[in-house]
């Protein structure tokens, strides 16, 4: 019997498929019925989801380079900003649309060079 169990390298190349294709649906949905709700709870879902990853391991945060740092405080600031839009109507809609467009166009980027690079050999 095949073992059906996704590799930890396919689950991190199907992140950002998802993920972009998620942000595609939510644009089609939104150009239909002009509801923001979907874009709010994708980009809490993806803010929450990298929060949920980086929650346990916050001290090997220093540890990284500084993008990451600030891509962490990126993801904090867009949950915020997500949360706050939903419990009350002092948000502004752009913020809400640069956030989802930020996360739209980091996933695109993402996809773009796990589908492009390969490693030939190491130095």
């Amino acid at each position: 019997m095949a073992d059906d169990t996704l590799t930890t390298d396919q689950i991190v190349q199907l992140i950002p498929a998802v993920l972009v294709l998620a942000h595609i649906a939510v644009l089609v949905w939104f150009w239909f019925r002009r509801q923001i709700a979907p874009v709010l709870a994708l980009n809490l879902l993806v803010s929450g989801g990298v929060m949920a990853f980086w929650a346990p391991r916050i001290g090997e945060l220093f540890n990284y380079v500084d993008m990451v740092g600030a891509f962490v405080a990126f993801e904090f600031a867009v949950f915020a900003v997500a949360l706050a839009a939903i419990l009350t109507p002092r948000v502004p809609r752009a913020v809400t649309w640069i956030a989802f467009v930020a996360h739209l166009i980091l996933s695109a980027a993402a996809l773009y060079f796990i589908l492009t690079f390969k490693l030939t050999r190491l130095f």
